[in-house]
């Protein structure tokens, strides 16, 4: 690349927070439920409701999202929806009626799925050739993990200052949440690149989008390999989220010490794993992204092996910790590095964005259905001991997926 080294990692890790943050006002519910419904006056049901319309236009957008990321400007878009997204809050600060923030919802999957998602993701994979591709994404992965972390902090410290029955308190948050996605879209505007140039830089003949391309990534094996890897990448990812239950309801934990590791495993981990994993691909013999997350889905598959044959008698604490921490470690870095997989079999740029968006429709499926099959799962006590079984499934369905992907992906061409 023939971009200065120390503005590309500035424009990496700015790219990085705005992706990782600009999620957390719509996502609002996972820190702030309890205040939202004391507040803004909804129920647990209408709460729902608002969670449930954001993730059904999230998953119609995604696939629109690449499209968008091949055939518009990187800048103008991420300023854009990053500036919107904040102006949105702004809205939202107000503590409007349940149908605009129904509206609210559908306007930030637009600007953070449409508008964001598959533009942020490329616009960091032409900060590299396909040789970079592991160290970038690891990378950002963990920026986004860093920025997602110190915000939430921040703002939990910051609510926490109120008393607790002072509605400024969420009205505070949701400020701050607005006024950083603005200064974030104000910053991308001076350090994101036209895609445009970034061809230019890859040496590939400009070529704009055509409809028919969508028809041409469909057609390439490469993205349905790409989208297992994520699909069995992304199931662990959901069901890690419920570390804290199982390490109670299976290991017998104090909530206070499962919720710490609940904190290392889906925080901490997610800040660090992603860029270790990079750093894996980079300066290991393996080198290849792909073969790196083949490895680590052996590595969770054993640790998924070890809890099932454990699960009928869970006995040490520290055996089950230490379990579910490599199967941590294994999908935040395989996190880190699925999406240099495309970039790895030499994709296109002019596809990419589309590549990206197509590969996200089918790779978070699980978030449709984890989190449902999990609360069945929860209210039958006598099932809970299959949940590793469960798990063990998904991440054996990634393990498949990398090796497929690994075989079928020519080391130096595109399939």
């Amino acid at each position: 690349m023939q971009h200065n080294s120390y503005r590309r990692w500035i424009t990496l890790a700015i790219i990085s927070f705005s992706g990782g943050v600009s999620f957390d006002l719509a996502y609002l519910r996972y820190i702030y439920q309890i205040p939202m419904a004391k507040f803004m006056g909804f129920s647990n049901t209408e709460i729902g409701l608002i969670m449930s319309t954001f993730g059904i236009a999230a998953i119609i957008l995604y696939a629109p999202s690449g499209v968008i990321a091949d055939k518009f400007s990187h800048r103008k878009m991420i300023t854009s929806a990053m500036i919107i997204t904040g102006l949105l809050g702004l809205l939202m600060a107000t503590y409007p009626p349940l149908w605009v923030m129904l509206c609210i919802q559908v306007a930030f999957a637009i600007t953070t799925i449409l508008m964001l998602w598959s533009v942020s993701i490329k616009a960091a994979s032409l900060l590299g050739d396909h040789s970079e591709q592991g160290k970038i994404m690891g990378w950002m992965e963990g920026l986004r993990g860093v920025g997602v972390m110190s915000l939430a902090v921040f703002t939990m410290w910051v609510f926490s200052r109120f008393a607790p029955d002072d509605s400024a308190s969420l009205k505070t948050v949701i400020i701050i949440y607005s006024v950083v996605y603005i200064l974030l879209g104000i910053l991308c505007w001076f350090f994101v690149s036209d895609n445009n140039n970034l061809r230019s830089a890859n040496n590939e003949e400009k070529q704009s989008f055509q409809l028919s391309d969508i028809l041409a990534v469909l057609r390439i094996s490469t993205t349905w390999y790409c989208s297992m890897v994520i699909f069995g990448v992304f199931t662990i990812y959901a069901i890690l989220s419920y570390s804290t239950n199982y390490l109670t309801e299976m290991y017998g934990m104090s909530l206070v010490a499962a919720s710490y590791m609940g904190i290392v495993i889906n925080k901490i981990f997610r800040a660090l794993c992603g860029p270790l994993g990079g750093i894996i691909t980079t300066y290991s013999k393996v080198k290849s992204p792909t073969r790196v997350i083949q490895i680590l889905s052996v590595l969770g598959l054993l640790a998924l092996t070890a809890l099932l044959v454990t699960n009928s008698n869970p006995q040490s604490v520290a055996m089950g910790i230490g379990l579910i921490l490599l199967l941590g470690f294994t999908c935040y870095a395989s996190r880190g590095l699925y999406w240099a997989c495309p970039g790895e079999a030499r994709t296109p740029s002019y596809i990419m964005g589309t590549t990206v968006g197509i590969c996200s429709v089918i790779g978070f499926l699980p978030d449709v259905f984890v989190y449902p099959d999990y609360r069945l799962l929860a209210r039958h006590p006598a099932r809970c001991r299959s949940l590793p079984q469960y798990v063990a499934d998904g991440h054996g369905g990634a393990c498949h997926g990398d090796r497929l992907y690994l075989f079928a992906v020519p080391k130096n061409s595109y399939c």
